[in-house]
């Protein structure tokens, strides 16, 4: 695309006729998305049951399922294929599939080795290996993941991406992401280490989610990518040769820095930059005129 090519309309201004779900897609699923989350949470903690098949209905029915019936209402049939195709986008580069399976990890062991809190895991390093390749691509990736940013990333990053841009699309996106686990942290009742743990999620969450709006806009929209990454994240963070789990927190942030940086120096004339590179990019993934996902990437990460 020329610079002197029209930016598409902007996907979030929609006809005043029609479905409320048309019109404003965007406030339609988060209503679904946040109601029907924070119930099935909650039941968990009231009745003392176990989390796991609450999170699968989170998942599968609050997330992915909103979304795609939104994107049904919003936008028809061919839009659920559309968003569903990019969950298996997988043509984005040997150099990005690096990062957003071992950029994380690497770079939490690498601060425990700095800071004298690495350790040998319990069951040995090739054992930790594959826990971790498994807890990312199989149970993290496939089983729920993948699904989960689907919504998140596939949906409505996507969405106010092609409205607002990469940065205000991570703020605005980090904000119900990190809502919809508020029953969990309040299970336990209001203390100062909640307070803390709160805090903590709702200031990492926004360079998160930028990070991965990033890898959104470096794969042609790539929801595979992220839900990589977020598995990552997640095993990362259990790493048996580490103690503590702060290190897996600066590493999110570093490998964020690191990216933003990569891309400003590097990606100037392959990557969308700058809001309205940005908006173009991402309406292009969400309107029947965009280019095939996770074929942006020119291999270089």
């Amino acid at each position: 695309m020329t610079p002197s090519t029209p930016a598409p309309r902007d996907t979030g201004r929609r006809s005043r006729d029609g479905s409320p779900a048309r019109r404003r897609p965007v406030t339609v699923f988060l209503l679904l998305a946040l109601g029907l989350g924070w119930a099935a949470l909650t039941v968990p903690v009231v009745i003392g049951a176990p989390v796991e098949p609450f999170l699968l209905a989170m998942t599968f029915v609050a997330l992915l399922g909103s979304a795609l019936l939104v994107t049904r209402l919003a936008d028809g049939p061919g839009a659920v294929r559309r968003l569903l195709g990019r969950a298996f986008a997988w043509r984005f580069g040997a150099a990005r599939w690096g990062v957003v399976l071992l950029g994380i990890p690497v770079l939490t062991l690498a601060l425990a080795a700095v800071t004298g809190t690495l350790r040998s895991p319990p069951s040995g390093w090739a054992a930790e290996a594959g826990w971790y390749l498994f807890s990312t691509l199989v149970y993290g990736a496939l089983v729920l993941n993948l699904w989960e940013e689907t919504a998140w990333g596939g949906f409505l990053q996507s969405r106010l991406t092609a409205r607002h841009g990469l940065v205000v699309a991570a703020l605005l996106t980090g904000l119900p992401f990190a809502g919809i686990h508020l029953p969990l942290y309040l299970a336990e009742g209001w203390s100062g280490e909640t307070a803390r743990d709160l805090v903590l999620l709702f200031l990492l969450v926004p360079v998160y989610r930028y990070l991965l709006g990033m890898h959104l806009l470096d794969t042609g929209g790539s929801v595979l990518a992220i839900g990589v990454q977020h598995a990552s994240w997640n095993a990362a963070g259990s790493l048996g040769a580490v103690e503590g789990e702060w290190q897996v927190m600066v590493a999110v942030v570093l490998l964020t820095l690191l990216m933003a940086l990569e891309r400003h120096v590097r990606g100037r004339d392959a990557r969308p930059l700058g809001r309205a590179a940005e908006r173009r990019a991402a309406a292009g993934w969400i309107s029947r005129r965009g280019p095939a996902p996770g074929t942006a990437d020119d291999g270089r990460g």
